[in-house]
């Protein structure tokens, strides 16, 4: 029997586990739906099992084709992991590095720091991944995940990076035309902008309900309605700093007492092999503003 068929065939059927859809794994590898179901059908005979349960509208796993699974996951994990070392190994400045980080942070901070440091080695390039989806970085292909967390991964290398407080902040005309909030109760009285599904803003005394006549799912558009005298918002203090410096955003309820929050730079353990990721590192570190 030829192994490298039989491996084949198993990365064909993770993909299938994954999406429990034939033809929507088989577009996403760009091949035919007639061939990826024939190549399973060909496993499951190898194997001398069912991995999957079929019918005309449901494809699930049997409890065989959940082990083959969960055993294809772990070969990926080791391939990710021998890839990576081997790039890890070159002690060069040159190469690419895969980040990702939250939009917002990434907008304020990321994006400079990783211009200063391209202009710096010139042979080093990025991929960036801007979500709030939290890579496990023993699965995906992440050299280093910036993380707003209170829980980082025991398993991977974590560091205190950035400490934050959301303002509550609002335009000169809003102020004018409302009134100042003296206490976290007047927010009843406002139109507080929200993001989605928000009905209480946390401050470190208590919840505090809110109602506006938006809620918005992009804290950009949040800002904007915010500058344009539309309500009062609650965003990430190193977001709004620059409109507060220029007046055109005011801070309310300075004192009221804010929850702390962290942002943390993670990356896998081995990721001290490789020097540009070590002198990237250093130099986030000095390009963030610390209190």
């Amino acid at each position: 029997m030829k192994e490298h068929k039989r491996i084949e065939r198993l990365m064909l059927f993770s993909h299938v586990a994954k999406e429990l859809n034939f033809s929507r794994a088989a577009e996403n590898m760009g091949i035919s739906r007639g061939h990826l179901s024939e190549q399973i059908k060909y496993l499951e005979g190898e194997l001398n099992t069912n991995l999957l349960n079929r019918s005309t509208r449901h494809v699930s796993l049997t409890k065989d084709g959940e082990h083959v699974l969960a055993c294809m996951e772990s070969i990926k994990m080791s391939l990710t992991s021998m890839e990576r070392g081997i790039h890890h190994e070159k002690n060069e400045l040159k190469g690419e590095l895969k980040l990702t980080a939250p939009l917002l942070f990434a907008h304020r901070f990321l994006y400079d720091i990783c211009d200063d440091f391209h202009k710096k080695n010139p042979g080093v390039t990025f991929s960036l991944n801007t979500s709030y989806e939290s890579h496990d970085l023993n699965k995906k292909d992440f050299d280093i995940a910036f993380r707003s967390t209170k829980n980082p991964p025991q398993d991977m290398v974590a560091r205190s990076l950035l400490t934050y407080q959301h303002s509550i902040v609002a335009s000169p005309s809003y102020i004018k035309k409302h009134s100042k909030p003296e206490s976290i109760e007047d927010l009843s009285v406002h139109q507080c902008l929200t993001a989605e599904h928000q009905s209480t803003w946390p401050f470190k005394s208590s919840l505090v309900p809110i109602t506006g006549w938006i809620s918005l799912n992009d804290n950009f558009s949040l800002l904007q309605q915010a500058l344009d005298g539309r309500g009062i918002a609650r965003l990430p203090d190193y977001f709004v700093e620059k409109h507060l410096r220029d007046k055109k955003l005011i801070q309310l309820l300075n004192h009221e007492e804010k929850l702390e929050h962290q942002i943390y730079v993670i990356h896998p353990p081995k990721i001290k092999q490789s020097a540009r990721l070590k002198a990237f590192l250093i130099h986030a570190k000095k390009m963030i503003p610390r209190e």
